[in-house]
């Protein structure tokens, strides 16, 4: 494991499991913590990351610290010499780059250990569950969960700053035009769309704006009705429940970073399709100092609301919401989590 030798590793008590990135790296580490703790169980598994909440509850997880505040983490568990520091890149894995391993098991390998399982988990409490879906008992018509952008938050409202943000990190968000044209299309078949979002992002005009945590949107997964969404956290939040979404990639790939239960939507419009660039993991910049841009003009986020439209509809089987009050609800349980699965009656 990661090359330390046995007799060494026998005298570790504890993991040290650094996650760095955001949510949705974040939500893929649960499965790195779950496949480390089976392959080593008489270890304890301490987290620390940027997203804190994602691990609450989580019985592999026996502390977890946000990366800004591990006060006394050196102290109390490095200065006795019984604690690992795991800290390795999944991005720079040979297998992941050439698109032949999926992120989370690149992940395990690195670690040296087996993984059995890709898929996430996240425990929530009675008291979230409850709260999840009084907020979308709340709703006259089914939810449709959107989540149109991703990765770096703007600094504020302003174009300029949103077309910084977009560019810092690989291709993937969809034009704020088609995000306005699915949002329309959406309420003319009688669903709500609810766009998952910072403030500082476009937010489509007509939408249910989710501001909430990223524990919180999850929770509320097992009462929505449709997902459609890029690769971002809330893909792998649907991981979670291993629930169906409608899944619009660019800039990366659905073999490595998505799931099969989705429906993968693609488009291979230029000569390195999925090419996850930039890529600040690989030193991709451009001769003139800056960092890379795509010669395509970003043709892999190009979708037309159309075709999204048309997969959503081949989905639900219908172009019509069904109205609250005329359907049943059917509670089922999933890795300890609860799941709700409309159908019209």
């Amino acid at each position: 494991m990661l090359g330390v030798s046995q007799e060494a590793l026998g005298k570790i008590k504890t993991f040290v499991l650094l996650v760095t990135g955001g949510i949705g790296r974040n939500i893929c580490a649960t499965a790195v913590v779950r496949n480390l703790k089976k392959a080593h169980p008489d270890k304890n598994i301490i987290v620390v990351c940027g997203v804190a909440d994602i691990f609450l509850k989580n019985p592999n997880v026996y502390k977890v610290y946000n990366l800004n505040q591990p006060f006394y983490l050196f102290e109390d568990y490095f200065l006795n010499g019984s604690s690992m520091v795991i800290n390795v890149e999944p991005y720079q894995h040979p297998e992941y780059l050439a698109k032949r391993m999926h992120f989370t098991k690149a992940w395990c390998e690195l670690i040296g250990i087996p993984c059995e399982d890709i898929h996430p988990e996240i425990f929530f409490t009675d008291m979230e569950k409850s709260l999840a879906l009084d907020y979308t008992k709340g709703f006259s018509k089914p939810l449709v969960l959107c989540q149109f952008e991703g990765g770096k938050v703007p600094n504020d409202k302003t174009n300029k700053e949103r077309l910084v943000a977009k560019s810092a990190m690989y291709r993937r968000s969809i034009p704020e035009k088609v995000q306005q044209e699915i949002t329309d299309g959406l309420i003319e078949r009688n669903f709500i769309p609810a766009v998952v979002a910072h403030e500082n992002q476009f937010i489509p005009l007509k939408a249910e704006k989710i501001f909430f945590s990223a524990r919180a949107i999850t929770a509320l997964l097992p009462h929505i009705q449709n997902v459609i969404c890029i690769d971002s956290f809330l893909l792998h939040g649907t991981a979670v429940f291993k629930k169906e979404a409608i899944v619009c990639w660019a800039g990366t790939s659905p073999e490595v970073l998505g799931y099969s239960f989705h429906k993968n939507l693609r488009r291979a419009v230029c000569p390195t399709p999925e090419c996850h660039r930039p890529n600040s993991y690989l030193f991709d910049l451009e001769p003139n100092g800056f960092q890379w841009e795509c010669p395509y003009n970003d043709k892999c986020t190009g979708y037309e609301s159309s075709e999204i439209l048309k997969a959503f509809d081949e989905k639900t089987e219908s172009k019509k919401g069904v109205e609250i009050g005329t359907e049943e609800r059917i509670e089922i349980g999933l890795n300890g989590n609860s799941e709700v699965r409309v159908h019209s009656k």
